[in-house]
């Protein structure tokens, strides 16, 4: 059975967004058959995360929260201050794994330093939602981060699950930039779903699956 490691602290308004996503991610990834492990709130630190990865090694990881250029901040690390769940000191970790980190700005130092097999994330600041009253911004850019999980646990490479998240983002905008007199958050949120699309990053073996 394959394994899939999902980390999400829960820190603030945001972190509570992306553990959502994280959560919806690993009750798929569990629908599918996979044997998950959920790392969330407090258990997404460096200690716990190095035991797993020794003991029961997941083939899939994924991560939700905050990052920068080289790190995933992790639970109770004073902002990535004081040993956050993965840096460049640690990222061997990583070696031949897949990994998914819904993350700010780690693809730029972490992702490409970490020997992963593939590494799929952003090298902008990246957006999450919260609903409004018009639209449930927050299931549509869930729908947008699910879509790589999905296809990954379908068996397609890296590379497609890539390609079918980048689709589901411009059809996404589209429907934002056709509905702007209706939604009155649609031209924010139109911004934000570009951002994330044209900051997406894949790395490594663009034919790597982890089925």
């Amino acid at each position: 059975m394959t394994r899939a490691l999902v980390l999400y602290p829960i820190d603030d308004i945001a972190t509570s967004a992306s553990a959502y996503v994280a959560d919806r991610i690993a009750n798929m990834l569990e629908d599918k058959g996979f044997e998950v492990f959920r790392f969330d709130l407090w258990k997404a630190n460096r200690l716990l995360f190095t035991l797993q990865q020794l003991l029961n090694p997941a083939d899939f990881i994924v991560y939700a929260g905050h990052g920068t250029l080289d790190k995933w901040f992790g639970s109770l690390t004073a902002g990535g201050i004081i040993w956050p769940l993965v840096d460049l000191l640690n990222s061997g970790m990583l070696q031949n794994k897949l990994c998914y980190a819904v993350a700010c700005r780690t693809s730029q130092k972490l992702g490409k330093g970490a020997p992963a097999r593939a590494y799929m994330g952003w090298k902008v600041d990246v957006y999450v939602a919260l609903p409004a009253v018009e639209r449930n911004y927050l299931e549509d850019l869930t729908t947008t981060f699910l879509t790589i999980p999905v296809a990954l646990a379908e068996g397609k490479t890296v590379h497609e699950a890539s390609q079918a998240y980048l689709a589901k983002c411009a059809e996404l905008k589209a429907l934002y930039e056709a509905n702007l007199e209706q939604w009155p958050n649609g031209d924010f949120y139109a911004m934000a779903v570009k951002n994330n699309m044209e900051g997406f990053e894949l790395l490594g073996d663009p034919y790597a699956r982890i089925t």
